[in-house]
């Protein structure tokens, strides 16, 4: 059975993303260690080797655009006066400060 890594913090050790994290190897507590082929991680001290967990891995952010969704909100706030306020409010779930949205709702 091999040892798993062992996360103490969240800014050193990095494996191909910007934010990071501390990790050391459980059989020796060295911070040295280095990707190989495979998706291994080799102990550069006792040469031990460990599988990377998805755990160790960065978190990837994603950005999801609303702004198309909105403008087409309020086209129909303008083209289907009898359901402006159900569309404006729809706006202000995804924009709560839009300007526009709330002209519809007084």
């Amino acid at each position: 059975m091999q040892p798993e890594l062992k996360r103490l913090a969240s800014n050193s050790l990095v494996f191909g993303e910007p934010e990071m994290k501390i990790i050391e190897c459980s059989k020796c507590g060295s911070p040295e260690l280095t990707e190989v082929e495979g998706g291994y991680v080799v102990c550069d001290f006792c040469q031990s080797r460990f599988v990377q967990q998805a755990s160790d891995l960065p978190i990837k952010q994603a950005v999801i655009g609303v702004q198309s969704d909105v403008a087409a909100l309020l086209e129909k706030c303008e083209t289907d006066p009898r359901n402006r306020i159900r569309y404006a409010s729809l706006v202000l779930d995804l924009d709560p400060t839009n300007q526009q949205a709330l002209k519809y709702l007084y």
